[in-house]
């Protein structure tokens, strides 16, 4: 535990030659790895196993003991012993933490719930590809609407195990339960994303990230892309087309680099405004 809290410090350079990042960014990569280590190969519908729970809750713990000495001080009222009030300054989460927080762990409690209610389910899974043959009355479906089992390299995800049902479906309540289970599941996560949405655009862009950025919006989002979004005549869905958005790391690359070139030309527009108002205060000067 000494070694994770002192590789967070350094920024995750263990070198110790400055060139590290940020604590909180580390601290972001941190949980973001740990978060993929448990859940990144959860394909099933089931509870996670008592290791796999530990470990998270454990090392989650571990991770946001750090936000204890995160504080602010607030004024507060004490009574003396012998009657009267005097005020002092206490400290108290920073505001964001103290509202978030715990918010977000009662999100995170409910998700492992969800996931232990499945711990005796009318469903199974089994291997994609793979026929098992067994008396229990379960009969598997392929996913493909021809009546063979579709090969691996037919599959867009072939690793993904495949859900066996029973013969005559699930039944009502069990239906029920599931659809229950995917409404509260959408619920967190647009809670999630709400609270993420409200952090981030309380935060201040960070200086060096500024400077970072091109001079030029067009230098972000590239050639194809700044003629569709310029273009007299904009077609949301022409753009889409034209997008590479085969995977999840290129759509996010796409989405970074519109974000950059939305900053680029809101401080270019700053820019020029405080200009005209800096030039009119002069005509203005000279007028009186």
């Amino acid at each position: 535990m000494k070694e994770r809290f002192a590789k967070l410090l350094l920024g995750e350079d263990m070198s110790g030659g400055g060139k590290g990042v940020c604590t909180a960014l580390a601290i972001s990569n941190a949980i973001t790895n740990l978060s993929a280590s448990v859940f990144g190969e959860l394909w099933k519908l089931e509870p996670l196993s008592p290791q796999r729970k530990l470990m998270w809750r454990r090392e989650m713990d571990w991770l946001l003991c750090v936000s204890d000495s995160i504080v602010e001080l607030k004024p507060s009222l004490q009574e003396f012993p012998g009657g009267g009030t005097f005020e002092v300054m206490v400290a108290r989460p920073r505001s964001d933490l103290y509202v978030n927080l715990p918010a977000l762990k009662k999100l995170d409690a409910m998700l492992l719930s969800i996931l232990d209610s499945f711990h005796d389910s009318e469903f199974c899974y089994a291997d994609r590809g793979v026929v098992i043959s067994d008396n229990d009355g379960i009969e598997a479906f392929p996913s493909s609407s021809t009546s063979e089992w579709p090969s691996i390299r037919q599959e867009e995800k072939w690793w993904l195990p495949f859900p066996k049902v029973p013969p005559s479906g699930l039944s009502e309540d069990s239906r029920k339960r599931l659809q229950q289970c995917r409404d509260c599941t959408h619920q967190i996560l647009k809670a999630a994303m709400a609270i993420n949405s409200n952090v981030l655009a309380e935060m201040e862009i960070p200086n060096a990230y500024l400077k970072s950025l091109p001079k030029c919006g067009k230098d972000c989002l590239g050639e194809g892309m700044y003629r569709y979004l310029t273009a007299d005549q904009f077609f949301p869905e022409c753009l889409l087309d034209y997008l590479d958005q085969s995977s999840e790391y290129t759509t996010l690359e796409i989405a970074n680099r519109v974000e950059a070139s939305v900053h680029i030309w809101k401080k270019k527009i700053l820019k020029k405004a405080f200009t005209t108002c800096k030039g009119w205060k002069v005509i203005m000067g000279w007028q009186s």
